[in-house]
């Protein structure tokens, strides 16, 4: 790693990973920071250096993935295990320091044994310098959605997933949502006298794909991701998983006539989180998982409405109205099936300069079942991490292997030209030279290459794609072509792209940050199934930027 520049000031901070059961009704032992669920808020402004201890008090292994930081001369601060290090063991901790940035809403979760479907994450906000939509908002509040299980990911429902017993491959299908670690109807938001309030709404679910709302109120969109953006007035918001948008309300534009004239005037309005059920492969009003344990309170069958309260004199009394009324939309502009939202403009559209591609990328996304029928989740007809079931020529040996052992980032630093990936070829598929793999999902990029990436969903599910160490333009989608025309030169950036239904996604991508980054579907049990890439970025330029393999995080690899 190349010496950090401090620009800012340092802040420090220690995540204590332990399980803990924070509802007295539920037996399952959480993995959780600081035996909160979520876990503490991390606050950092813009470049600062952001010192974290985590001690892992667990029995298993942990890591911890900074979810939307470019850990740009920090690689092996990434948090990815096999990627960029090797777990801490349990009794263990690691100093993870890396740069505060980019800025905007970001957060952190476990990278590891589904723990963070489990319960390790929480919200990490990065303060900008100047907050380009300030004056919109005069205080703030976090709204982190996550699916809540009975049971735990790690051991029943990820070993009934990957089973021969569900040759579909059905998804764990959650038993509730909660939202700030709070249950339907329990969660108050007090104003606290503000006519003015930002949302940071952060989509922490395992599985879940949401529309948020809130009863009467436009929403006014100021920040996708960690990218500001002009405010941008909508009813709702879809936010898919690992997805991030900031929006403010002003109370003012409260439209009365959703309460009925003969109730009396409320004191507070519902926030609505709505599970988007086409993301579901059942029909879950009346699916009961093969391995439930019932735990009381939780309902018997999924309730897809979660409603939070915003008080709105702060005297967390419930809505006068009732919640299931047909309730007038609040007007705003806004493209329909434009799920990502491009129709949002960047706010600083000079900087926002989109360089022409240099070489293209097609990964297509299939699911089928492998050769013990178990359902597994492909890219390019490679499911990652399982090196028997991409062999199709068994003599033949991978150079470049991703293992909690023997990350890939040490493998680049230890043999840049030995890594067996081919180089970029070109193809039918596109007059731009085409990035090769290895036939284990290791992708070869070039320092300084602007990658079209193609997204070929042959599925019939969404997916969310994320890039670590990158956020990219997102170009097009199959639900939105126009906007490849209609906004050329000024694309929008995101860190997480949602892949519509049998559809396609185009995002460019600008390799400036070398190392190795994962390339993954956000849903947790597709990232257990192998819907996974590697992007391996300039080897060579890796050490020549400074890179060294050091001792501290090294150690826990055996």
């Amino acid at each position: 790693m190349s010496a950090m520049r401090t620009e800012g000031a340092i802040v420090s901070q220690t995540l204590t990973i332990d399980n803990s059961y924070p509802y007295p009704t539920s037996s399952k032992p959480m993995p959780t920071a600081n035996y909160q669920y979520p876990g503490p808020p991390i606050y950092a402004n813009e470049n600062d250096i952001l010192m974290i201890r985590v001690i892992n008090k667990l029995p298993q292994p942990t890591t911890v993935h900074w979810h939307g930081l470019s850990q740009k001369g920090t690689q092996d601060m990434d948090g990815a295990v096999g990627i960029t290090q090797c777990p801490i063991p349990p009794n263990a901790e690691m100093n993870y320091t890396f740069k505060a940035t980019p800025a905007g809403t970001a957060w952190y979760h476990g990278h590891y044994l589904d723990q963070y479907a489990d319960g390790l994450i929480g919200p990490l906000i990065i303060r900008r310098k100047v907050e380009p939509n300030q004056q919109y908002y005069d205080t703030e509040r976090i709204l982190m959605v996550a699916d809540w299980y009975n049971d735990l990911g790690r051991t029943k429902l990820v070993s009934w997933y990957l089973n021969a017993k569900n040759p579909t491959g059905i998804e764990p299908i959650p038993d509730a949502i909660v939202v700030n670690g709070k249950f339907s109807e329990s969660l108050f938001v007090p104003t606290n006298g503000s006519k003015h309030i930002r949302f940071r709404i952060i989509n922490a679910a395992a599985f879940s794909m949401y529309t948020f709302s809130i009863d009467g109120l436009p929403l006014h969109v100021i920040e996708l991701d960690q990218t500001c953006v002009q405010p941008y007035k909508v009813p709702s918001i879809v936010l898919n998983v690992a997805q991030r948008v900031s929006c403010y309300v002003d109370l003012n534009e409260f439209d009365q006539t959703i309460v009925p004239a003969e109730v009396s005037p409320t004191k507070s309005i519902y926030i609505r989180f709505q599970a988007m059920a086409d993301m579901y492969p059942v029909e879950i009003d009346t699916y009961i998982p093969p391995y439930r344990t019932p735990l009381f309170p939780y309902p018997i069958f999924f309730n897809t409405l979660f409603l939070g309260i915003l008080s709105l004199d702060s005297s967390n009394s419930m809505p006068t109205y009732p919640a299931n009324q047909p309730r007038l939309n609040n007007p705003g502009s806004g493209t329909p099936g434009d799920t990502n939202m491009l129709t949002a403009r960047p706010f600083f559209s000079t900087a926002n300069i989109v360089p022409n591609a240099t070489h293209y990328l097609k990964l297509v996304i299939t699911f089928r079942q492998d050769s013990s029928n178990i359902s597994r989740g492909y890219l390019n007809d490679v499911t990652y991490g399982i090196t028997q079931l991409n062999t199709s020529n068994k003599t033949a040996i991978p150079k470049c292997i991703s293992s909690p052992n023997m990350p890939l980032l040490y493998q680049m630093a230890t043999s840049p030209n030995g890594l067996g990936i081919p180089s970029p070829i070109i193809t039918s598929d596109s007059p731009l030279p085409s990035i090769q793999n290895d036939g284990y999902g290791h992708y070869l990029i070039p320092y300084g290459a602007v990658v079209d990436i193609l997204l070929e969903n042959q599925d019939e599910g969404e997916h969310p794609f994320h890039s670590h160490g990158y956020d990219f333009w997102v170009i097009s989608t199959s639900d939105y072509p126009e906007a490849e025309q209609l906004y050329r030169g000024a694309y929008l950036k995101r860190d997480t792209v949602s892949v519509p239904a049998s559809g396609w996604v185009k995002i460019r991508l600008l390799a400036d940050n070398p190392g190795a980054w994962l390339f993954h579907c956000h849903i947790e049990w597709h990232m257990d199934a192998g819907l996974i890439a590697a992007f391996i970025v300039g080897p060579n330029e890796l050490l020549t930027q400074g890179y060294k393999i050091k001792t501290p995080p090294k150690r826990f690899c055996m």
